[in-house]
């Protein structure tokens, strides 16, 4: 598209920002702390997989343990996502704002899964 033509159907051109110097470290870091949660609910997801299969194979309701899993996973999970879209939040850069929702992640992540491992159930 021509110049002319591009400036008559949207506006004048507007630079894109270019992106900051100096977040690859912080990107690494986020992308290591997600990891390592990831990793610690990756257990406890899988036993609710194969109770919920078993369970269902074996003709028993299931609704109430997936209900439960789902109401521990989306409270652990979305306070922090709520978190990086409050305001002063939203004014760090994005592996940053990674950084931040791991970091606060990785603490009720480590708790789910010590209370579980402690339940002796």
């Amino acid at each position: 598209m021509n110049a002319d033509s591009y400036a008559a159907l949207y506006g004048p051109v507007r630079p894109v920002p270019t992106p900051r110097r100096g977040q690859t470290g912080i990107a690494i870091l986020a992308g290591v702390v997600w990891a390592v949660v990831l990793v610690l609910l990756a257990w406890p997801a899988t036993m609710v997989f194969v109770s919920v299969l078993f369970g269902a194979a074996g003709g028993r309701p299931v609704g109430g343990l997936l209900l439960w899993s789902m109401l521990v996973a989306l409270g652990a999970l979305g306070g922090p996502v709520a978190l990086t879209f409050v305001p002063p939040a939203r004014r760090l850069s994005v592996p940053a704002r990674f950084l931040l929702a791991g970091g606060v992640t990785l603490p009720l992540a480590f708790g789910i899964v010590v209370w579980l491992a402690t339940r002796g159930g």
